[in-house]
């Protein structure tokens, strides 16, 4: 009785947070009373993708913030996923806590690979490798040929997530392969940087060519 009513207190508490103020608060929290991680952990298992998304940028938030803090924490917060990889929002949380510990980044890389075949956790491998080339450009001639193989998956959030990501990314020999999603009608969550969100994969395909044109623009320039 008692460990329900506290997830029911950690649903409410995510429940009023949203965007980056959400993860902002979330950190706060946990940088004043490090025992407030544990919640913030917690929220990867959630059911609701914008809470996992919340959780993940707020650990990423005290990995810029506090360094140290999270250094000595993040192995063994993430070890016993490495085992299960059975948590939904773990992926997200790496990619963002990489992005902001850049000399433990290789490292904690190698725990996100491994979800990338994991059917429940893929789409935020996606997304987690797509924080970290925003910060590390050079990564994203790596990352391509992977992004753009799973344009080909059969799972549809993989595919919104991999045309998002290019777009982000600006890897501008995907036009054609993009261009061809435009009159794609099927509906999927999505990630973006900032927020979790419903839209058919035309429309991200969409999103991502004017990006990518922008891309090339400035590259002429």
């Amino acid at each position: 009785m008692e460990r329900e009513r506290k997830k029911e207190q950690t649903g409410a508490e995510a429940g009023l947070l949203s965007g980056p103020q959400g993860a902002a608060a979330l950190a706060e929290g946990a940088i004043r009373d490090h025992r407030k991680l544990r919640a913030i952990v917690s929220l990867l298992y959630g059911e609701k993708m914008e809470e996992r998304l919340v959780a993940a940028k707020a650990l990423g938030e005290i990995a810029r913030r506090v360094p140290d803090l999270m250094r000595q924490r993040w192995e063994r917060i993430f070890r016993a996923f490495d085992d299960t990889m059975s948590c939904w929002g773990a992926a997200e949380a790496l990619g963002e806590i990489a992005r902001n510990l850049p000399e433990q980044r290789r490292k904690i890389e190698l725990f996100l690979k491994g979800f990338r075949k994991d059917e429940c956790s893929c789409q935020g491998y996606i997304w987690g490798m797509c924080r970290i080339c925003q910060v590390e450009m050079e990564r994203t001639r790596e990352f391509a040929p992977e992004l753009i193989g799973f344009l080909g998956s059969q799972n549809v959030c993989m595919t919104g997530q991999a045309i998002w990501a290019i777009g982000e990314l600006g890897i501008r020999e995907a036009s054609d392969k993009v261009e061809s999603f435009l009159r794609d009608e099927r509906e999927t969550w999505v990630f973006e940087n900032d927020s979790a969100c419903v839209k058919s994969i035309g429309r991200i395909a969409e999103e991502a060519l004017r990006k990518l044109a922008r891309s090339g623009d400035a590259i002429q320039s």
